[in-house]
């Protein structure tokens, strides 16, 4: 069985879409001009055109005019109607055509008198009786012009007496509720829709513009119900399912979001919006094999199309999380090698390094700590890369957590090349500092970063502990850690600081209390642990400070923890 390919339509292709609205057009016009030829033959105009005239100029002009108006050009259209003798402009569909003509070039006075030429020639009342269908056109027609000149008082005065007459005109029912939403009167708009929708059951607009108004009144039963019925009369009406599936994930349904999309890609399995919506929805409910199967699907669907690089990027990235949080690691670390720079990139580069991260810290295996410096290495090189604040905040972050506080000062340092007093970058400067024993350096930061931003609680507390560490300027170190604990209330490492300065004050009592509260907080740190056996040894609870140390010790081998642990299991 021969497979159409892809923008291949029938016997048609979309390449040749152009031609075939010509071919249209002119066969319109041929027809016009067949029928004009004959009509023309029977008769000669009162003024005294001959026959042989009339086929010569009245048809060439009438044809001309009628083949610029389906080819789009408006104004030479006019042109050729307005060379038809003047007798001919006595019919009301040319005057109707003129007034169309200059209603598209925004003419609205000019187009409101041919308009209104048209209605009179018409020789028709609207008196009583129904109006025929050309008179509705036409009365239409002028509606819509006096939107043009923003007159909507006037046109629903005129949609109004076309429905006094025929109360279920579909167009003029569905107009007169646009120009309500138009003027945000959405009750009156639903009310209009509503009489559309019972009238004329078939019709979607109704059911879609319904759904669209519901939304915003907040009626999300009679929205959902409304596309609902729109699915069913079109099944193959995409945006009644995209718009269902939005309704859906506002209040919380992700499930039936999902089954929605589900129902869609039935009828078109190919959809490459849904196919991707429908993964990450898949995803977000954990779906993580599922929502693999519907990203693998959308790549393959997209694998032509080169504007699709962003979301193919996605799509890789949320498979390789998914086998990630599977602990899948090697799968995951196979897709998010699949990224290319865009999209995601650097999340995906920096998820890699924090695997790597983890397995360095737990084997101590130096080609771990190669492939984050080579990788960090290469990214700083990438002239996309490097107009990225993202990269140059977590790179220094991984560096300094592989103890390369120097690497971690140069990306530091490009990074505030091009993010001058970025205080983020800053901060991370000064650990950098911190770290390499520039203790005054790390200082001088911080008092920079305060400059900028006086109520940066981390450089208030860095400031603060710095002093209790150095054992100086108790009162001034209290002071600032205080003040940096009233801008960042809770935070559990300020909390921390605060105890070790009660600690250096002999509170000990009262230090232990804070250290209980930060790491309850935290759950684990080596250096509250420290800090709470420190201070059961000064309160001279030596099983307790032994537990506490042991346990810091667990976390973060130090000499100075081992050397508590050897000192208190000798003595006690």
């Amino acid at each position: 069985m021969y497979k159409r390919k892809k923008g291949e339509y029938g016997i048609f292709y979309i390449a040749e879409k152009k031609h075939l609205i010509t071919a249209i057009y002119i066969c319109i016009a041929l027809f016009f001009i067949l029928f004009n030829v004959i009509y023309f033959i029977k008769r000669t105009d009162a003024a005294g055109f001959t026959r042989e005239t009339l086929k010569s100029k009245t048809v060439f002009n009438a044809a001309a005019g009628y083949i610029n108006y389906y080819d789009g050009n408006y104004g030479f259209a006019i042109k050729y109607f307005k060379k038809e003798p003047p007798t001919y402009f006595q019919k009301p569909y040319l005057n109707y055509i003129t007034a169309v003509l200059y209603f598209k070039q925004s003419k609205y006075k000019k187009a409101l008198k041919y308009i209104d030429t048209a209605l009179k020639l018409m020789h028709k009342n609207i008196g009583s009786g129904k109006l025929s269908a050309a008179h509705t056109k036409y009365l239409i027609l002028k509606a819509k012009i006096e939107t043009g000149e923003n007159n909507m008082k006037r046109a629903v005065t005129i949609l109004k007496s076309i429905l006094n007459k025929n109360p279920y005109s579909l167009k003029a029912l569905l107009f007169i509720a646009n120009i309500y939403i138009y003027e945000n009167d959405l009750k009156t708009a639903a009310f209009y829709f509503n009489i559309a929708k019972m009238q004329h059951p078939g019709n979607i607009d109704s059911y879609y513009q319904l759904s669209k108004i519901y939304s915003v009144l907040n009626k999300k039963n009679k929205a959902e119900k409304n596309l609902i019925s729109l699915i069913d009369i079109d099944p193959y009406f995409k945006k009644a399912y995209f718009r269902l599936a939005v309704l859906y994930i506002l209040n919380g349904k992700i499930k039936k979001a999902a089954g929605i999309f589900d129902k869609y890609l039935k009828i078109n399995p190919y959809s490459k919006t849904a196919l991707y919506q429908s993964a990450i929805l898949e995803y977000a409910q954990k779906k993580y094999p599922q929502a693999r199967k519907r990203f693998l699907d959308f790549i393959d669907v997209s694998a032509a199309a080169k504007n699709n690089d962003r979301l193919k990027n996605n799509a890789y990235f949320f498979i390789g999380i998914s086998y990630i949080l599977e602990k899948s690691y090697k799968k995951g670390l196979e897709y998010l090698d699949m990224l290319k720079p865009g999209r995601h990139y650097i999340d995906a580069k920096l998820e890699t390094m924090e695997i790597y991260i983890n397995r360095y810290k737990k084997t101590d295996k130096t080609r771990y700590k190669k492939f984050i410096i080579s990788t960090i290495s290469k990214m700083l090189n990438d002239i996309k890369i490097k107009k990225k604040l993202k990269f140059y905040y977590f790179s220094a972050i991984a560096l300094s957590e592989i103890k390369d506080y120097q690497f971690s000062k140069l990306v530091i340092e490009r990074g505030l090349s091009k993010f001058k007093n970025n205080t983020a970058l800053l901060y991370e400067l000064g650990s950098a500092y911190h770290y390499l024993k520039a203790d005054k350096k790390a200082a001088a930061v911080m008092k920079k970063i305060l400059k900028i931003n006086p109520y940066d609680a981390s450089a208030l507390n860095y400031l603060g502990y710095y002093l209790a560490v150095k054992n100086k300027n108790i009162k001034t170190a209290e002071k600032l850690i205080k003040k940096a604990l009233s801008y960042d209330k809770g935070s559990p490492f300020i909390i921390d600081s605060l105890g070790f300065v009660y600690y250096r004050e002999g509170k000990y009592a009262k230090a232990l209390k804070l250290f209980k509260t930060a790491l309850k907080k935290l759950g684990k740190s080596p250096t509250v642990l420290k800090h709470t056996g420190m201070d059961y040894l000064k309160l001279k609870n030596y099983k307790k400070a032994v537990e506490y140390f042991i346990k810091s010790y667990k976390m973060k081998k130090t000499a100075q923890v081992k050397k508590y642990i050897y000192e208190l299991k000798k003595n006690h």
